[in-house]
Parts: structure tokens; C-alpha cells; sequence
């Protein structure tokens, strides 16, 4: 109900100025002859009309708005003014042509109808203003909602690497490697500094190639299978195509993650992971195990959510009884 009076009062402070424009260029042309009364007459007579355009011209324009997105901006406004007028001329015409059957030879149809135009022309320079503004603030809103979005999300993602299991985890088999392999102990020292790295240098980027994504998840997965051995089995089919496409960042490791996460896995039922890419997207998929003890809060795929809907997509989850699937889109 607010926004209809804030409309209302737009369209009215609109109508309102260009009567007082036109009366004042009246007022300056004609000093001699225009009376106060003829100011009042006017007024009453013009007012109603220049709502009425008014009402039309915003209406329409915002019908327009919604569905002008594939123009560009100067496009759109020069669209906006030749329908308005066409509609406002037309109507200008059908209205006056009436009026000139009940009233013969009072009314010069030309002669109203340009003002008509005219006057649409300012409304519509004014309803453009305003709607150029209102995209202007709504843009600023996302892009602050954007950034919240992805800090809260890198720092998820950041804070489920450096928390304590991880590390320990990573530092335990740092440790037993020492002792038995010297070649394999120095790779999972790269491997690991590769993991924090790319957390380190992409936190403060909303997407990455798909290639980096991959990359960063083969050190990832390197050290989960130190760890797990055999119990833990991944197949990435990679059409390298599509390298080149952009992705939230950590969004791959987050799904293996979870995975791991949600699963057991043993040598008789390894936890199986396919990592897929097409032209449609990024599907991962893993058999269900379920551990006993690990609460489904959803959390990293309620953020991951997020994170893409901030760009108009969504991640497609499928469960049926014996796998778990996400599709992430492109971006």
C-alpha cells in the first residue's frame, strides 16, 4: 500500500511541475492578458489530464522494464518514448475525434493532440529518471548482498580447511609418511600448501575458472586419499572443453567434502565420487553410506546455494536410495 501512495505521489509531483512550467512559459509569453483566472481554469482543466498521462506513462514503462532486460539501457529508453507516444497520440486523437462528433467544429484535433505528445515526452524524461534511479539503488543493494554472501561463503569455506580435524588429520599423515617415504612425504607437503594457498588467493574472488577448481581439487584429493586408501575411490570424466567456464570458488571440494563428511567407507564399500563435465555443468555424485553420528544440517550446500542464486542459477540436488547428486552450473 506504500509504494501504490509513493507512486501516486510521484506521478502527481510530475503532473503538478510541468503544469507550473507551462503556465510559467504562458505567464512569460503573455504577461499582458493571463489572469489569475484563467491560471485557475487551466489548472483544473490540464491537471487531471497530465495524471492521467502520467498514470499511462508509468504503468506502461514499467510493463516495459520488466521485459526490456535483453536491450541495452539507451534502447530501452528510446523504446519506452515512441510507445508512450504512439499510445498517448493515439488515445489523444480517439478522444478528441469523440469530442469533435458531440461538439462540432470546437475542437482542432492537431492542435491538441501535440501538446498532448509533448507533455508525454516530459513525463516520460521524469519516470525514466526515476526508474534509472531505482535500478541504480537496487544494483547497489545486490552488489552489498553479493559481498556478505561470498564473505560469509569463503569464510566457510576457509574456516572448514583450517579447523582442527583437518589439520590434525593432514599432520598425522604428515607424520607416518616421514617415516616411510621421504618422495611421497615431500608431495603431501605440496599438496597440502597448494590446498591453502588457493584458499588464501581466491577469497576475495567471486568465481574461478573451472580448470583452477580442478586443479585445486586434485591436491585435495590427493591428501583424503593418503588418508583413506582404498576405502575412497574418485573418477573425474573431464571434457576440456569447458576449462575456460567460471564457478564459485571451493564449490567442488565442498560437495567431496561433504561426501566424506556423510559417508563411511571401508575396503568392502569403498565411498565412490564421479566427478562429471559437459556443456550443462558440473555433476557430483557419490554412492550413500551414511554414518550414524553425523548430523544433515545442510549448511555448505545451503551457502553454496546462495552463492548461486546471487547470479540467477541454481544447484540442482537429487537424493534417490542409493546416490547423492549435485549439479552445479556454470556461471
Amino acid at each position: 500500500m506504500g509504494k501504490r501512495k509513493s507512486i501516486i505521489l510521484f506521478i502527481s509531483l510530475i503532473a503538478i511541475s510541468l503544469f507550473l512550467c507551462i503556465s510559467t512559459f504562458s505567464l512569460l509569453a503573455n504577461s499582458s492578458s493571463y489572469k489569475i483566472e484563467n491560471i485557475l481554469s487551466n489548472f483544473f482543466l490540464n491537471m487531471p489530464i497530465c495524471l492521467i498521462i502520467g498514470a499511462i506513462d508509468y504503468k506502461v514503462i514499467s510493463i516495459l522494464q520488466k521485459n526490456n532486460s535483453k536491450y541495452s539501457a539507451s534502447h530501452s529508453v528510446i523504446i519506452d518514448f515512441i510507445l508512450t507516444a504512439l499510445l498517448i497520440g493515439t488515445l489523444s486523437i480517439v478522444v478528441n475525434y469523440v469530442l469533435l462528433l458531440i461538439f462540432p467544429g470546437k475542437f482542432d484535433i492537431l492542435y491538441q493532440v501535440l501538446p498532448m505528445i509533448l507533455w508525454n515526452s516530459i513525463i516520460v524524461l521524469f519516470i525514466e529518471l526515476f526508474f534509472y534511479n531505482k535500478r541504480q539503488i537496487e544494483n547497489e543493494n545486490k552488489l552489498n548482498i553479493i559481498e556478505k554472501e561470498k564473505a560469509i561463503y569463503q569464510f566457510e569455506a576457509l574456516k572448514n580447511q583450517i579447523n582442527p580435524h583437518f589439520l590434525f588429520n593432514s599432520l598425522n599423515v604428515l607424520s607416518s609418511l616421514a617415516y616411510q617415504d621421504a618422495e611421497k612425504t615431500n608431495l603431501f607437503t605440496k599438496k597440502l600448501s597448494n590446498v591453502y594457498r588457493y584458499l588464501l588467493t581466491t577469497h576475495d574472488r567471486p568465481t574461478v575458472t573451472l580448470q583452477e577448481e580442478l586443479q585445486f581439487v586434485d591436491s585435495y584429493l590427493y591428501l583424503e586419499q593418503i588418508r583413506f586408501g582404498d576405502t575412497l575411490q574418485v573418477f573425474i570424466e573431464n571434457d576440456k572443453k569447458h576449462q575456460d567456464k567460471a564457478i564459485i570458488p571451493a564449490s567442488l571440494q565442498m560437495l567431496v567434502e561433504n561426501a566424506l563428511k556423510h559417508n563411511i567407507s571401508t575396503s568392502k564399500s569403498p565411498l565412490i565420487i564421479y566427478i562429471t563435465i559437459n556443456k550443462g555443468g558440473v555433476t557430483v555424485s557419490n554412492n550413500i553410506q551414511l554414518r550414524s553420528y553425523v548430523t544433515k544440517n545442510g549448511m555448505g550446500l545451503n551457502n553454496l546455494r546462495k552463492q548461486y542464486s546471487l547470479y540467477d542459477k541454481e544447484v540442482l540436488i537429487t537424493e534417490i536410495k542409493t546416490n547423492f547428486i549435485v549439479k552445479l552450473p556454470y556461471i
